[in-house]
């Protein structure tokens, strides 16, 4: 038994080796992609190993990136904060906030860094790298921000405000812009609650698909009444959905008659 544990941390390692994210002209690649040479190598290569390709039975959790992007998370939210708070003096704390949970959202995180091409650079286990581990947004949103933990451990806060401005802060207008940024949970909200309806509510009414691939079936009512259904790869995404049809729909004075039962017709749900 004692000759087990050694020879799988061998076979490990010549999986892993096979991973670009392993090689010297890799680790070079990811560091022109970012804009930031590393003094610690080691440092880089944590941020990008993901922890289906360490051991937990041989201790080896601590060689995964979760610790990297735990400190990564918080000196985020501590750049972002600060950029917003300089580069839109006019807005007010509400607004700010809103600006920040979007930009440094799962979704805003795992689109840069598959637009940068992050993913082929991950190591990965073979199961996950089977599961298309490397596309996932919630694996590459949580590299995103080890790497920004690695570069703040290995340069600090100048550099790691250098990676944000060249990945990410550059973009934010763009990303404002973009409707399919929009949080349309938010806007349905202030409606109804303007209108006296409460909050809207949101009921799961299907899942499907095998677990790596799920999709969510998600219908909204407001004061009572079905005003859309949407679907998703999650519930967020699907209720995001099912907000914005209903946002297409909504009429107060018809969501008062339905709800008192003055129109017996049904409103039409969408997808």
């Amino acid at each position: 038994m004692s000759l087990l544990k050694p020879l799988a941390q061998f076979f490990r390692s010549l999986v892993h080796l096979g991973y670009p994210g392993n090689s010297e002209q890799s680790l070079k690649k990811v560091q022109k992609i970012i804009g930031y040479r590393f003094r610690s190598q080691t440092l880089l290569r944590q941020s990008l190993t993901h922890k289906s390709s360490v051991s937990p039975e041989n201790g080896e959790e601590l060689l995964s990136n979760e610790r990297l992007e735990f400190l990564g998370d918080a000196v985020l939210n501590c750049l972002v904060t600060e950029h917003l708070y300089h580069t839109y003096p006019d807005r007010q704390e509400g607004q700010l906030s809103k600006i920040k949970s979007l930009i440094v959202s799962r979704k805003i995180l795992g689109e840069i860094a598959r637009s940068f091409d992050i993913g082929p650079y991950i190591i990965f286990g073979a199961s996950e790298e089977k599961t298309g581990g490397k596309d996932r947004m919630s694996i590459l949103s949580n590299t995103f921000e080890a790497i920004l933990g690695a570069v703040f451990l290995d340069g600090g806060f100048a550099p790691a405000g250098k990676f944000l401005k060249r990945l990410l802060f550059d973009r934010i207008d763009e990303i404002l812009e973009d409707e399919r940024h929009v949080n349309y949970k938010s806007l349905i909200l202030e409606l109804a609650q303007r209108d006296g309806f409460g909050m809207p509510r949101y009921e799961t009414i299907g899942i499907s698909g095998p677990d790596h691939a799920k999709e969510f079936t998600v219908r909204i009512e407001i004061g009572g009444v079905v005003l859309g259904e949407g679907s998703g790869s999650n519930k967020k995404i699907a209720q995001q959905v099912a907000a914005q049809n209903a946002l297409a729909l909504y009429d107060k004075e018809r969501i008062i008659s339905h709800s008192k039962g003055v129109v017996k017709d049904e409103l039409v749900s969408h997808r």
